[in-house]
C-alpha cells in the first residue's frame, strides 16, 4: 500500500507530512501483532498444560501397576527383576521393566543410578513421601519413563498376602516405627506417549496458525470497511481542497464519530468557502482602492514637484529683492552715523529692525530652499579633506559676534592629533553652526558654550574609525518629551523662554537630513535646567560611495548662497 498522509490539517495547510507507514498498515500490523500475542499466550497454556496431562498419564499407570503389584492383584513372575539380575542385564529395551532393590542394596543402586539414588534420599528424608517419577531419555534419543514406589514396613503385609490397605500416604507412620524396607522401579517405554504429544502440538500449532490467520482476516475487513474507509474518504476530500477544490463535501453515512467528522468537515469547508467569497469581493474593492492611491500618489508626486520647482522659483523671486533690501538698508544705515539728533536715532532704530527682519526673512527663505533640495534628492555633496580643528576655529569666530553680545564665553576644545576627515565641509560646517546658532540663542547671558571633538569607535576592540563633534550649552534644556520632536518640520518648544526668540524651526530638520547624506547620525543630550549637548557622530573616512555632482535645482543665473 503506497505510504498516505492521513494528517487533514497539514493537508489543507498544503504542508504534507511523509511518514514512513499509513494508517492501514498500522492497523494491519497493531491488530495483527496483538491476535498473534494474545493467541500464542492462551495456546501456551494448552501447550503446557498437555505436557503436564502427558506426564500425568504416565505416572497414573505407573503407579497403578505399583498399586496392583502391591495388592497382589498381578503375578509378573520373571518380569520382576531383582538389583542384581537389573545391573547384569544388558538389553534394556523392553517396554516395562520393575527393579525390587532391598534394603541392603540401597547404597550399591544409589552409587550406580541417580534416579535411585534421589528416590532413596526423597523416601528416607520425608516419610509422607511414597513415590518419585521423572522422565529420561538415553544416549540412543529413546523416551522413558520411571517410577520408583517406596515400600516400607506396613506395606510388607500386603506384600505376603494379608489383608489389602489403601494406598494412601496418611496411612503411613514417622520414618523410625515406618522404616523404608524396599524400592520398586518401574521404567515404561513412552514412545507413544511422545507421539501422542507430538501430535497435540502439531494441533495446537495448525489451530494457532488457523486462528490467527482467520482472525487476521477478520481484522483486515473489520479496519478496511469500518475504520480505513471513512479515513479515505476524508483524505481524498482533504486532497482535493488542497487542490482549490473548495466546493466538494464529504459523503459519510456510517453513524458514528466518522459522520460527525464529516460533518464537521463539510462545516469547515462551508466556512471556508464563505471566507473566500469575503475575500475575493474585499480584494476586489480593495484593487478600486489601490488604482485611486495610485492615481492619488502620481497626483502628489506632481504636486511635490510642483511645490519643490515653486519653493526654488519663489525663493529664487524673493532672494533677489531682500538681498538687496539689506544691502541699501545697511548703506543707509553707515551713511547716518554722522548725524546724532532725535530724527536720526529714529531713523536708525527703524533701518536696524528693517535689518533684522530681512534676515530673518533671508534665513526662512535659505532654509525653505534647502529643505526643498534635500526632499527632492538633489542636494549636491562635494566630499574633501577637512581639518576639524581649522574648521572650529573659524564656526567659532563666525558665531563670537553673536555670543558676544550676551556675554557668553566659547570654549573650542578640539585636540590637533584628530586626523583629517573624508565629508563635505559646507554640509558639516551648516550643521555645527546650527548647533552653535541655536545654543546662543537660548543660553542666558554670561552662560558657556563648548565645541569640542573625540574620536571613538563604535567598537571598541578597533581603532577610532569615528569622531563625535558636540556642542554643549548651559541653557534651559529640554524635557524628554520634546527631544524627538525638536527634529522635526516647523516645531519648537512651547515655552515662553523659546518663545522670546525667532526661527523657522527647521534648524534641526534640515541638519538631521544633511547628516544623514553624510552616513553620521545626530545625538541629543539634555536635562532641564542644566543644558543641552548636540553631537554629530561623523565617520572619518566618508562611509558612502562619492557621488556624481547633480545640477542644482536653482533657476538659471542664480547662485547658492
Amino acid at each position: 500500500m503506497p505510504l498516505q498522509t492521513l494528517c487533514l490539517t497539514d493537508t489543507i495547510l498544503d504542508m504534507p507530512k511523509h511518514v514512513r507507514i499509513s494508517l492501514a498498515n498500522k492497523c494491519q500490523i497493531l491488530f495483527g501483532a496483538a491476535v498473534v500475542i494474545i493467541l500464542t499466550a492462551a495456546l501456551a497454556v494448552v501447550w503446557f498444560r498437555m505436557n503436564a496431562l502427558v506426564r500425568q498419564e504416565q505416572k497414573e499407570n505407573a503407579r497403578n501397576l505399583a498399586n496392583a503389584w502391591l495388592s497382589d492383584m498381578i503375578q509378573l513372575g520373571g518380569a520382576l527383576l531383582t538389583f542384581d539380575e537389573m545391573s547384569k542385564q544388558e538389553n534394556h529395551d523392553q517396554g516395562l521393566t520393575l527393579t525390587l532393590i532391598r534394603k541392603d542394596e540401597f547404597d550399591l543402586a544409589s552409587s550406580n543410578d541417580s534416579f535411585v539414588n534421589e528416590a532413596i534420599r526423597n523416601f528416607e528424608t520425608l516419610a509422607e513421601r511414597t513415590e518419585h517419577a521423572k522422565p529420561i531419555v538415553n544416549d540412543r534419543n529413546e523416551h522413558y519413563y520411571r517410577y520408583a514406589r517406596a515400600i516400607r514396613h506396613s506395606d510388607l503385609y500386603r506384600i505376603r498376602g494379608g489383608a489389602e490397605a489403601g494406598f494412601d500416604a496418611a496411612l503411613t507412620s514417622k520414618i523410625i516405627n515406618n522404616p523404608l524396607e524396599m524400592v520398586l522401579l518401574i521404567r515404561l517405554r513412552s514412545d507413544l506417549a511422545q507421539k501422542q504429544l507430538l501430535l497435540n502440538r502439531v494441533y495446537i500449532i495448525l489451530a494457532g496458525l488457523f486462528a490467527c490467520l482467520l482472525a487476521i482476516g477478520v481484522f483486515y475487513y473489520i479496519t478496511k470497511r469500518i475504520i480505513l474507509s471513512p479515513v479515505r474518504v476524508l483524505r481524498d476530500t482533504a486532497e482535493q481542497v488542497a487542490a482549490g477544490d473548495l466546493n466538494i463535501r464529504s459523503d459519510i453515512n456510517t453513524g458514528d464519530e466518522f459522520e460527525r467528522l464529516s460533518v464537521v468537515f463539510n462545516q469547515m469547508l462551508e466556512n471556508l468557502k464563505s471566507n473566500e467569497d469575503q475575500l475575493r469581493g474585499i480584494n476586489k474593492s480593495l484593487d478600486l482602492k489601490l488604482g485611486e492611491l495610485a492615481e492619488t500618489n502620481v497626483a502628489l508626486f506632481e504636486a511635490n514637484k510642483l511645490k519643490g520647482e515653486f519653493l526654488a522659483n519663489v525663493s529664487h523671486e524673493l532672494r533677489t529683492p531682500l538681498n538687496s533690501i539689506v544691502g541699501f538698508a545697511e548703506l543707509l544705515n553707515e551713511t547716518l552715523t554722522d548725524y546724532a539728533d532725535e530724527k536720526t536715532d529714529k531713523r536708525r532704530r527703524f533701518l536696524a529692525n528693517i535689518i533684522q527682519s530681512s534676515r530673518l526673512l533671508l534665513d526662512l527663505i535659505n532654509d525653505l530652499l534647502d529643505l526643498a533640495k534635500i526632499e527632492a534628492g538633489r542636494m549636491d555633496i562635494r566630499v574633501g579633506k577637512m581639518s576639524l580643528a581649522d574648521t572650529g576655529e573659524g564656526l567659532i569666530n563666525l558665531i563670537r559676534p553673536q555670543a558676544d553680545k550676551k556675554q557668553i564665553t566659547l570654549t573650542l576644545r578640539i585636540p590637533s592629533s584628530i586626523p583629517l576627515i573624508e565629508t563635505d565641509a559646507g554640509k558639516f560646517q551648516q550643521i555645527i553652526f546650527n548647533f552653535l546658532s541655536n545654543a546662543v540663542k537660548f543660553t542666558p547671558s554670561e552662560g558657556s558654550i563648548t565645541l569640542s571633538a573625540t574620536p571613538f569607535s563604535p567598537d571598541p576592540d578597533h581603532e577610532p574609525s569615528h569622531v563625535r563633534v558636540s556642542v554643549a550649552d548651559t541653557g534651559p534644556g529640554i524635557p524628554k518629551d520634546y527631544q524627538k520632536k525638536i527634529f522635526e518640520k516647523f516645531t519648537q518648544l512651547d515655552s515662553t523662554h523659546t518663545r522670546e526668540h525667532s526661527g523657522t524651526g527647521l534648524g534641526l530638520t534640515i541638519s538631521m537630513e544633511l547628516a544623514n547624506l553624510l552616513h553620521s547620525e545626530l545625538e541629543l543630550e539634555s536635562e532641564v535646567g542644566k543644558g543641552s549637548t548636540f553631537s554629530l557622530l561623523i565617520p572619518i573616512a566618508f562611509a558612502g560611495e562619492i557621488p556624481e555632482t547633480i545640477p542644482s535645482v536653482l533657476p538659471a543665473g542664480e547662485t547658492e548662497a
